[in-house]
């Protein structure tokens, strides 16, 4: 599960890249979790920001992957 591994200020991309099209995000920008929202440390939704875009508020974890 991916979601393990992300944390507050991580960069992340799509792992879906169909969202990031529908969402009209290009597929391989990079992102930065800016928030986390779950319990016991583990993240049920994070909030991702991509520049020039509203921060994504809530999405799942699963749909991101962590980049170095």
């Amino acid at each position: 599960m991916a979601s393990a591994t992300i944390g507050r200020g991580d960069h992340v991309v799509f792992e879906r890249l169909d969202l990031a099209e529908a969402l009209g995000i290009w597929r391989h920008a990079r992102g930065r979790i800016v928030g986390i929202h779950g319990q016991d440390g583990r993240p049920r939704t994070v909030d991702v920001q991509f520049e020039g875009h509203e921060v994504l508020e809530r999405y799942l974890p699963d749909l991101f992957r962590r980049v170095h």
